[in-house]
């Protein structure tokens, strides 16, 4: 028996497949994975907006408005996403930050940085403190930190920063004992 094969139809047939495919995929994630998702973060009070691309669900952008004790709210975020099972690769905290901020960001950052790498937080923060002392402009200011992060908060009439700085985690080799013969 012979079977004849018209190839126009089967490339119609394999399109009409693969897109049947391809929109269901879609309808599962936006309905069992990124809506869900997105109102569950908005249920938190500070959080304002969430984006996220279909198809790039494990990058995740939260915007927030003031909070009083910003490594709090992010905390519950990552809760939020750890308890979802989500596996996030990327979450961007957007902030209404100005130039003033940034330029108050820049004068600390270097003790920021010399905090995470040496893991002497005390002195960063009497450091961060000496600087910040002198800005008059400066409404608010937290600095936080857990085992994670170092969580930075700055703020100046209806503009504010956040930052997370993760720590990272060395773990530091000693030699061993040489056994004598």
């Amino acid at each position: 028996m012979k079977i004849s094969l018209k190839w126009p139809v089967v490339i119609i047939a394999f399109l009409i497949t693969f897109s049947l495919i391809y929109v269901a995929n879609y309808w599962r994630q936006q309905n069992l994975v990124v809506e869900p998702l997105r109102e569950q973060l908005l249920t938190l009070d500070a959080v304002e907006a969430v984006s996220m691309e279909v198809g790039k669900a494990n990058e995740i952008s939260v915007t927030l408005g003031y909070v009083p004790h910003f490594a709090e709210v992010y905390r519950e975020i990552e809760s939020v996403l750890e308890v979802r099972g989500e596996d996030v690769e990327k979450l961007t905290i957007v902030d209404r930050r100005n130039p003033y901020l940034l330029s108050l960001y820049e004068k600390i950052q270097f003790a920021l940085m010399e905090g995470e790498r040496q893991g002497n937080y005390t002195k960063m923060n009497k450091e961060i403190k000496l600087i910040l002392a002198e800005e008059k402009e400066l409404q608010s200011y937290s600095l936080s930190v857990d085992q994670e992060a170092i969580y930075l908060q700055l703020g100046a009439g209806e503009y504010f920063l956040y930052e997370v700085i993760p720590i990272k985690h060395r773990s530091i080799a000693f030699d061993q004992p040489k056994s004598r013969p």
